[in-house]
This record gives structure tokens, C-alpha cells and sequence, in this order.
């Protein structure tokens, strides 16, 4: 990724495959396309997996320098979509009856998903034709609940246990 004026620029290829992606390509394909190698959809593969993650490293960079930095997709953007509402038509008979304004689950998910997107936070997902993802390090939270009887009454006891190790 080059620089123009101060701003992250894509390079031609970089824009073809995210290009092909949109259209809906798969990121073989988008890679085959966008010229990053011809050797085996496998390479294609990798190669376009490994210009993702250089453009998914930029991307809070690119994020700034648009001016969309985290205080201000927070108030403009993600709080309004997460207080965002829809009108719920109910009929009988053929005709509208009632209406309410409920929860818009929908775009409240998608927000949200799109932001962890955007920032990270989700833990990295197998690409198609590239190789398995290594994890270094597990972490993993067991948690029991359990009733038992005291005194003549139900109290709950629970129990967090907490572990780590490495797999690949």
C-alpha cells in the first residue's frame, strides 16, 4: 500500500481483488484475477489471503486518515444503529389493525458485527485454499452452575476455571 499526499493508497492489484471480492468472487478467484500469481489456485489462494491481512493491518491507518477515528464512528455511526427502531405492522383480516415500534435486531447486529469487523476483534477464520490457521495460545473458561440445599432452601454455587496451552 502506497502513500499519495499523505493518504493510504491501494495498489492496482490490491483495488482489483477487493474489487473482485465485492463482486463476490471467491478470494482464489479475486486473487487469480487480480494478477497475483498463476502458479496453482492454491498460491492464488495464499496470495490473496496474505494481501487481506496486509490491508486488514491497515485498515485502522486508513480508518484515521479518513477521519473516521474511533471517537467518531462510536457517536455517528454505531450509537444511532444501535438505538435503531422498525415498525412492526400486525393485520387481520387484511387490514392494518396495529403497529409498533420495536428493536431493530437486525441492523443492531450488523453494526455491531461490522465494527468488530473493522477493528479486529474477531479471531481469524479459515480462508479457502490457504493453509490452517495456527493458534498459540487457548484460553478457555469452564463455567458450573449448580443448585444445592441448605437449611431447607436452594442456594446456586458456580465454579470458573481457567486454562491455557498451545495447539496449532
Amino acid at each position: 500500500m502506497s502513500k499519495r499526499n499523505g493518504k493510504p493508497k491501494l495498489t492496482p492489484q490490491q483495488r482489483a481483488l477487493v474489487k473482485n471480492l465485492i463482486k463476490g468472487m471467491s478470494i482464489t478467484d479475486a486473487a487469480l484475477k487480480a494478477g497475483y500469481t498463476d502458479k496453482s489456485r492454491v498460491a492464488a489462494g495464499q496470495a490473496g489471503s496474505q494481501a487481506l491481512e496486509n490491508l486488514r493491518l491497515k485498515m485502522p491507518e486508513v480508518l484515521e486518515k479518513a477521519g473516521l477515528t474511533d471517537e467518531v464512528l462510536t457517536e455517528k455511526y454505531l450509537k444511532p444503529l444501535l438505538r435503531a427502531k422498525e415498525t412492526k405492522f400486525f393485520a387481520h383480516e387484511g387490514k392494518v389493525t396495529d403497529h409498533r415500534d420495536v428493536a431493530a435486531l437486525g441492523i443492531r447486529s450488523n453494526a455491531l458485527d461490522m465494527t468488530f469487523n473493522l477493528k479486529g476483534s474477531y479471531a481469524p477464520k479459515a480462508i479457502e485454499g490457504g493453509g490452517p490457521i495456527n493458534i498459540k495460545e487457548v484460553k478457555v473458561q469452564i463455567i458450573r452452575v449448580g443448585l444445592q440445599e441448605q437449611d431447607g432452601s436452594l442456594a446456586t454455587s458456580h465454579s470458573i476455571t481457567t486454562e491455557a496451552g498451545t495447539a496449532s
